[in-house]
């Protein structure tokens, strides 16, 4: 065989760089100083259509057809389209029992969820009358802003709204779907007027529920002049109103539109191949391990004095069998009508879980379901403590505080995120917390009498500083009842007289008593039992609120001890 002859590849053209140009100049280019005075224009112009030329051949490579999502959906409807209860009558279909895969157990529940949706803005709307409402003050286009789809607003509200009723203040929160009107809706008509049409818009991103600004994505272009008291004119005027919140179903759309790639869809699956005969065979690797007996024995003995039934109790030590084999993805489904003691096995079986120091997590679709198994697993924690509130810290509740409603719940702050949050930051201060009260108690327990003479040097100038305050104080009150008097009675002016003795009298003893310091004795007990009470304060927080991982059981039993 003959060794095939090879092509002679053509030399890549390649751009001249700044050298190469520079060598090409001759003597008459370089004095030349109109040489690139439209050469520049012209290749600026070169590079930016073959950039941009480009730029659109890989755009058109890559980009892909996205699929609307929940808000589009929202965005798309009509004033009329919401006020018809049919809309989607006719396009949601019974969910099936069994699904042929993942993709079609997803998209079972899309439309049903948008016409939820649907329900729910509809409700709201028909009520529209009496729905919080804000005054909008100015409305700038955002720096994402990017028609025709992207219309992003940053709107100053005014919080006050004068002359309104108070029933429709508004608070903004992310998530918020609200309707733009120019007038404060008292009829729905009044969402669809000549000058604004159907205008709605959704909240996403407001930091602060006490903020006078709030950015939101628009389903049309808003168009809004400010009032200007400089030039005389008058400005539109604009209301953002509350219609419904779309977080939960923006979450549960997420959910059911997940990235297939980086999901891990493992109970899914065994959700979706569930077979309930072969479900119900215990796992053959596992059904007679030692530990698998010794948890069912441990578990059934702990929720005794549940006073659960037969069918709650074996619901219970059903799950602890599942949770004890490592062989296999679990589904348990527990079932019930209302009243059958659902929230009530649910909470024994996180109470198992939680002396088995299993973690878990328990989700509900609303927030009065979170709480009621919270309420009921904290009943079984609290009766079953043993060191104080040595173990709550593994327990951690989470969620919107102001949607819970968490002020109204006080058996619950010692598990509420927030609180946990709050009182270690506190206690770990590297300035207020538990170390730096350890290390006042021992300054104090080591030089008490430099610290008294410490405090009574403060006392000295605080003394100097309240009799001056005083002073001011009493004579702008003197000149004030001196002004007074020549517009009473005589016999008023004696009661004045005797009057304004007695509260001079009352000036010179409360200044006396501010004068008292305490003794060396009172100083010590008094800033003993202060630092003794930060730092009680101090350790019965830490051992409540750190989880057990943290700080084991023969700290805390040091710590309790103390006290």
């Amino acid at each position: 065989g003959k060794m095939a002859p090879t092509t002679k590849k053509k030399p890549e053209k390649t751009i001249p760089g700044l050298v190469d140009l520079v060598f090409s100049w001759s003597l008459k280019d370089v004095l030349n100083k109109d040489l690139y005075n439209s050469f520049v224009v012209y290749s600026i112009l070169k590079i930016y259509v073959r950039k941009m030329a480009l730029t659109t051949t890989t755009r058109k490579k890559t980009e892909k057809k996205i699929p609307p999502g929940l808000i589009d959906f929202v965005f798309s409807w009509s004033l009329g389209d919401v006020l018809n209860k049919d809309l989607y009558k006719d396009k949601v279909m019974e969910i099936p029992e069994t699904f042929l895969s993942i993709d079609h157990y997803m998209k079972s529940f899309i439309t049903p969820l948008i016409e939820e949706t649907h329900a729910d803005l509809l409700s709201n709307i028909t009520t529209v009358s009496r729905a919080p409402a804000l005054e909008v003050l100015d409305v700038r286009e955002s720096k994402y802003f990017k028609p025709p789809k992207s219309l992003y607003y940053d709107i100053l509200v005014n919080r006050a709204m004068e002359g309104k009723k108070v029933e429709r203040k508004y608070k903004p929160m992310n998530g918020d779907l609200i309707a733009v009107s120019d007038v404060l809706p008292r009829r729905i008509d009044d969402l669809n007027r000549p000058k604004i049409s159907y205008l709605i818009g959704i909240i996403n991103d407001i930091k602060d529920e006490d903020s006078y600004r709030i950015h939101i994505q628009s389903s049309k272009p808003i168009s809004f002049q400010k009032q200007d008291n400089d030039k005389g004119e008058k400005g539109d005027k604009l209301f953002v109103v509350y219609l419904s919140n779309l977080t939960t179903n923006l979450r549960i759309w997420a959910a059911l539109n997940p990235n297939m790639e980086n999901a891990n869809l493992n109970i899914i699956m065994t959700v979706l191949k569930s077979n309930p005969i072969t479900d119900e065979v215990d796992c053959s690797l596992c059904s007679s391990s030692e530990s698998k007996t010794n948890a069912l024995s441990n578990s059934s003995a702990i929720i005794q004095s549940f006073g659960l039934d037969g069918a709650q109790q074996e619901a219970v030590l059903s799950c602890i069998a599942t949770k004890e084999c490592v062989h296999r993805n679990t589904v348990k489904l527990i079932w019930g009508p209302p009243g059958t003691g659902k929230t009530k096995t649910v909470a024994s079986l996180l109470y198992v879980l939680l002396k088995m120091k299993c973690r878990t997590l328990t989700c509900a679709p609303t927030n009065i379901a979170v709480l009621g198994v919270t309420k009921r697993l904290m009943q079984h924690v609290r009766d079953g403590l043993e060191f104080d509130t040595y173990g709550l810290g593994d327990i951690i509740l989470f969620g919107n505080a102001k949607r819970m409603n968490i002020d109204d719940h006080e058996d619950l702050f010692d598990v509420f995120l927030n609180t946990h949050v709050r009182i270690l930051a506190c206690c770990l201060s590297p300035i207020h917390g538990w170390r730096s009260a350890i290390e006042s108690m021992l300054y104090f327990l080591k030089s008490p009498m430099k610290q008294y003479r410490e405090y009574l040097r403060e006392e000295e100038r605080n003394s100097t500083k309240q009799l001056r305050k005083k002073v001011v104080i009493k004579n702008l009150q003197k000149n004030k009842k001196k002004a007074s008097k020549d517009k009473r009675s005589f016999k008023r002016k004696n009661n004045f007289t005797s009057n304004g003795e007695v509260n001079k009298a009352n000036f010179v003893e409360a200044s006396e008593e501010e004068a008292i310091v305490w003794t060396f004795e009172e100083f010590v007990i008094k800033r003993f039992k202060w630092i003794q009470n930060h730092l009680t304060y101090c350790l019965t927080s830490l051992y409540t609120h750190l989880p057990t991982s943290f700080l084991p059981l023969e700290v805390a039993k040091e710590m309790i001890r103390l006290f």
